[in-house]
């Protein structure tokens, strides 16, 4: 093989992964909510807190490493997946997506579709109308190798890799951008909430018993083990979820669905070692995860519904509800849910009164504020001509709602 047929190649095979639904949708959604965030930002808040398109470098980078050391264990290590799961995968993700980012996570969406597609094998026959229907069609679901107890085995052994995967990246990653919504409570309060929505895609190499590839594309390659042909296909796999934090910390809320992710994870390593000496353990488990991951996301929800509004507003000053990154208000090491309660001295009960003492020191501010959890603390920074007039930050009292 040439190198220009080895480029052509290597191009068609990079054309086949972006042309696959969850791909093109992936990065629709990153595109979208960016958008959403600046339309947002502009009409509420009337300036854009984060100027970087940091969803897309969200989208693109956060799965890249984890990916690839998966990737390598699936080939070398031999973990093949039929491409009728494959199918169904895109189909649940797809489906999954309907209900607004909660559950595209693959302890969702592999769980799902791994149970779906056994359960196809299982009721599904040549000899049953929609089957045959299916065979005339060549539908790989059919016409495939059916999904043993082995083949769901993989399926969650993909799924327990991805969730530590991603208690990893969700604790390495910066997730510091809060863009607030408002509400009103029954009171007729207004408080802020942060919704929360990492969306991140990884790249996956599998293994794919059969032909099928070769049958549409001779240049694919592959390689026998046995009497039994194998290919490489890179799937773009969707990772994401949604929770909302309005009686928590952002930071708060995260480290707690990571601690109660962890358990999950070990639990279902557990499980894992089962399915060695019982094989239909390998469904159970795959559903005990599925269940076990919206039994977190409840979790999350109950604790934000038992707990107060943290992001209200309160008697002592102006509540901080959103800072801009290189600001004074960074500098000055201010936080979401801050209260500002002096500002050069002046007490702090309107956001004209924050104005105006800006105003009367144009090249330094000195601020009382009162932290979350009561502390009183002073900081203070000098002001340059390029920084912004308001120090870069939001109250709550800015809020026209």
């Amino acid at each position: 093989m040439n190198t220009m047929t080895l480029l052509q190649n290597s191009l068609l095979a990079l054309l086949l992964f972006v042309l696959q639904p969850t791909f093109i949708i992936g990065v629709v959604l990153a595109i979208l909510s960016k958008t959403r965030r600046f339309k947002y930002s502009r009409s509420k808040l009337r300036t854009t807190i984060y100027k970087e398109n940091f969803e897309m470098k969200r989208f693109f980078t956060w799965g890249l490493v984890p990916g690839a050391v998966l990737s390598l264990l699936s080939i070398f290590i031999g973990m093949p997946v039929t491409i009728d799961w494959m199918i169904i995968y895109q189909i649940v993700t797809i489906l999954f997506l309907g209900l607004g980012y909660r559950f595209i996570h693959p302890v969702f969406t592999f769980s799902a579709s791994g149970l779906t597609v056994l359960l196809l094998n299982m009721f599904l026959t040549d000899a049953s109308l929609f089957g045959q229907i299916l065979d005339r069609w060549n539908s790989p679901i059919v016409s495939q190798s059916t999904m043993s107890y082995e083949s769901v085995q993989i399926i969650y052994l993909f799924t327990v890799f991805i969730l530590i995967s991603t208690i990893g990246v969700l604790y390495k990653g910066n997730m510091n951008q809060f863009v607030p919504r408002f509400l009103k409570t029954k009171r007729g309060k207004l408080v802020a909430r942060y919704r929360m929505t990492p969306l991140w895609l990884m790249p996956l190499a599998v293994v794919v018993p059969g032909d099928t590839f070769t049958a549409l594309f001779d240049w694919w390659p592959v390689f026998s083990i046995g009497s039994q042909t194998y290919s490489i296909l890179i799937i773009p796999v969707l990772l994401g979820f949604r929770y909302t934090v309005q009686a928590q910390l952002p930071s708060e809320a995260k480290q707690a669905l990571l601690r109660e992710f962890s358990v999950l994870s070990v639990f279902s390593i557990v499980l894992f070692a089962l399915t060695f000496w019982i094989e239909e353990m390998s469904a159970a488990a795959l559903l005990v995860l599925l269940v076990g991951g919206i039994y977190v996301m409840y979790r999350h929800r109950q604790r934000e519904r038992k707990w107060a509004f943290k992001f209200g507003p309160d008697q002592d000053g102006l509540r901080v509800v959103a800072v801009r990154p290189n600001s004074p208000a960074e500098r000055m090491s201010l936080e979401v849910g801050d209260v500002l309660v002096e500002s050069n001295q002046m007490p702090l009960s309107t956001t004209e009164n924050l104005t105006e003492s800006l105003f009367n020191n144009r090249s330094y501010s000195k601020l009382k504020v009162k932290r979350l959890d009561g502390e009183l603390v002073i900081t203070e920074t000098p002001i340059y001509e390029e920084d912004s007039h308001d120090l870069g930050l939001v109250t709550l009292e800015d809020i026209n709602y």
